[in-house]
């Protein structure tokens, strides 16, 4: 059999009303030579019929089930299943622009690059939602020359433009089978542990400036959610998995790991305003007592220590405005 030439990788959980249109979105693609590697993680809905109807019309798609265990475990577990030259994160909600594998996989191939990466757009079918935290779009501010994954995640960072999403990432397999990177398992934010280990890993990447991917925003879903204790736990592992990884590493790889877990205290120390009084303490001693507190804004911490300060920053906002 001939080698698929992409596996997507595609993680289900209770997606149903959104299903079919993810999965159009794939298998309706110009670059035909794929490999859908599907896990249900334990879908209640009808997620895992539709799956196993589209089954029925389309060779190219393998599913795998598992108990409920997180979307790192089933992302994991399906790239132990893919043979594709390079491998795509899919998320099952979403929508990927039909010639998105075709580009991305003829730039990859021409110019023999361990990542591709893209632009993206959110949308929401619910006019109330805001879209104003979800801008994925880096086109006009960076080339599209080929770089070390360390001079990308450079350039990202130095203009705020950096994205920890898989669904931004096409990567050659051989690649990350020999990094032998998987996503860490039973938190969110795994994302933000995964991806810039991949960019300071890799030797060729490319940005493309066109818009190939269309990320679906729902409510109550695990972004829009509230700022909650898992979040904590997410960004305190992440946190702490990155400085143990970078500790041996140079000095230009650590500057930008540092960069990085400033952004994750400074979320942590602002979004815990919604925590009690003994919860915010417990944050405030984590970041002391792991050496992080000077890192985080003089604001963040005020509001960390004095969260009605945001209270009355939005009354006097709105009294004198």
């Amino acid at each position: 059999m001939e080698i698929p030439k992409v596996s997507v990788i595609i993680p289900v959980f209770n997606t149903e009303p959104f299903l079919k249109t993810a999965m159009f979105s794939i298998l309706n693609q110009t670059l035909h030579e794929i490999e859908l590697i599907i896990v249900d993680d334990g879908s209640t809905d009808n997620s895992l019929t539709i799956l196993k109807d589209l089954a029925q019309t389309d060779a190219r798609i393998s599913i795998f089930s598992q108990p409920n265990s997180g979307q790192s475990i089933a992302r994991n577990t399906a790239l132990k299943h893919a043979t594709g030259e390079y491998v795509y994160f899919m998320d099952s909600d979403d929508i990927l622009d039909v010639k998105a594998l075709e580009i991305c996989y003829k730039e990859a191939k021409e110019k023999d690059l361990d990542i591709v990466t893209f632009d993206a757009v959110a949308f929401c079918e619910n006019p109330s939602v805001k879209l104003r935290g979800y801008n994925y779009s880096r086109s006009g501010k960076i080339d599209e020359g080929v770089h070390s994954g360390i001079e990308m995640l450079e350039l990202f960072l130095s203009d705020n433009l950096y994205k920890a999403a898989p669904w931004l990432l096409f990567v050659k397999r051989d690649f990350l089978v020999n990094l032998n990177l998987e996503f860490y398992p039973g938190i969110i934010h795994e994302d933000e542990l995964f991806t810039p280990i991949l960019y300071l890993n890799a030797n060729r990447v490319l940005f493309i400036p066109k818009i190939l991917f269309h990320r679906r925003v729902r409510e109550n879903s695990t972004m829009t959610k509230g700022f909650s204790h898992k979040n904590l736990k997410g960004y305190y592992t992440v946190i702490d998995e990155l400085q143990k990884w970078s500790s041996y590493k140079s000095k230009r790889i650590t500057e930008i790991i540092d960069q990085l877990i400033f952004g994750f205290v400074n979320a942590v120390a602002y979004q815990s305003e919604r925590f009690s009084f003994k919860e915010r303490y417990a944050v405030f001693y984590y970041l002391l007592r792991n050496s992080l507190l000077h890192q985080v804004k003089y604001k963040n911490i005020t509001i960390l220590i004095f969260p009605f300060t945001i209270t009355v920053k939005s009354f006097i906002r709105r009294v004198f405005s």
